[in-house]
């Protein structure tokens, strides 16, 4: 049987404190394994945490799998050079017939590659979450893409940056709860809602100078909470929010502000376009392929708060955009939405 090891390139505890919420994630992470246990592969999904664990949740799409859980031996301070040595150790006398890293510059993948899948001349696949190149990039036999402005960054090359053929490359639906995530009657309670991280990678400037005209909530807790409470107070700083809130927060919203500016696809955006709402991102970093025209607005730093103001006062333009944006979930990123790439991972790993 054809084995296959997804690794989780950042902690479980990275983005979420609560394991027992870890646990209850229903995303692509989680999907693609079902999927392919479904396809017949044998599949385990690994992942560096306080403790070692081990559990094999319900599947809601697929089959169930077994996810294993490293305890963590090393890394720096911050969460996301993390990793664990017993993780490489269980990956070296592992069979397995490819290797999927989640996330290109992870503590726990860089890891990985130095101590088992370079050494050993392991077969691994690379699913790009954010951050387009790190220096395992050029050693992936696939490389899992988010959005086509990654794909030409990859294909261009650049100082010290091997350029990707493109023949390397396969673009990744983000698969969303579709049933989760969706339209909901609800009171307004904002003008705008932005759910992010607070970290200094992250830029609430503008969403601090719309707070000045418009209602305007943050969900999302990190290390620069207190600073930027200090800094936009008007802002109704939310906090951590369970994943599973979300979708109620979208509902009390009229559009979904991304307040990232180094973000190529945030999860983020198709969950908001999911529960139709309208979304507002910038033009440098999101693209037409990931937000089209119809579904919302692409900005610059020149004009933001002109065309944010004028969409707020077109109730009729709002409505046909969200219903737009839900149409698109539905059309590219359901809940199934990764298994083609999933029957390319199996052939991968099925090759000799």
């Amino acid at each position: 049987m054809t084995r296959i090891i997804f690794v989780l390139t950042y902690p479980t505890y990275h983005g979420v404190a609560d394991p027992a919420e870890w646990l209850r994630w229903d995303n692509r992470d989680r999907r693609m394994p079902a999927l392919l246990a479904a396809m017949g592969a044998d599949v385990e999904l690994w992942g560096v945490a306080e403790a070692a664990a081990e559990h094999r949740p319900a599947a809601p799409i697929g089959l169930p799998y077994t996810v294993r859980l490293f305890a963590r031996s090393g890394g720096e301070a911050k969460s996301r050079d993390h990793y664990s040595d017993a993780m490489v150790a269980a990956a070296r006398a592992d069979p397995a017939d490819l290797f999927v890293l989640i996330g290109t510059n992870g503590g726990a993948g860089y890891r990985l590659f130095d101590r088992c899948l370079r050494p050993d001349r392991r077969r691994f696949a690379l699913i790009i979450g954010g951050d387009y190149w790190s220096r395992l990039v050029p050693h992936a036999s696939l490389l899992l893409t988010e959005s086509a402005v990654q794909e030409e960054a990859l294909a261009a090359g650049g100082w010290l940056r091997r350029a990707i053929p493109r023949e390397r490359m396969e673009r990744l639906p983000k698969t969303i709860d579709t049933e989760l995530f969706r339209p909901q009657a609800a009171e307004r309670a904002w003008d705008l809602l932005s759910v992010s991280r607070v970290t200094r990678w992250k830029s609430f400037a503008e969403v601090g100078a719309l707070s000045r005209q418009h209602r305007v909530a943050v969900a999302g807790g990190g290390p620069q909470e207190t600073v930027m409470k200090r800094r936009h107070p008007a802002i109704d700083w939310l906090g951590h929010v369970p994943h599973a809130r979300i979708p109620d927060l979208l509902a009390q919203t009229g559009l979904f502000f991304h307040a990232g500016r180094r973000d190529y696809f945030p999860r983020a955006i198709p969950e908001a376009m999911a529960c139709a709402r309208p979304v507002v991102a910038f033009a440098d970093r999101i693209g037409a392929d990931v937000l089209p025209d119809d579904c919302g607005l692409r900005i610059t730093e020149r004009d933001y708060r002109p065309l944010v103001a004028a969409l707020l006062r077109d109730e009729r333009r709002m409505a046909e955009m969200g219903r737009a944006a839900r149409a698109h979930v539905l059309a590219t990123h359901g809940p199934r939405s990764s298994a083609p790439s999933c029957r390319t991972l199996l052939r991968l790993a099925e090759a000799r």
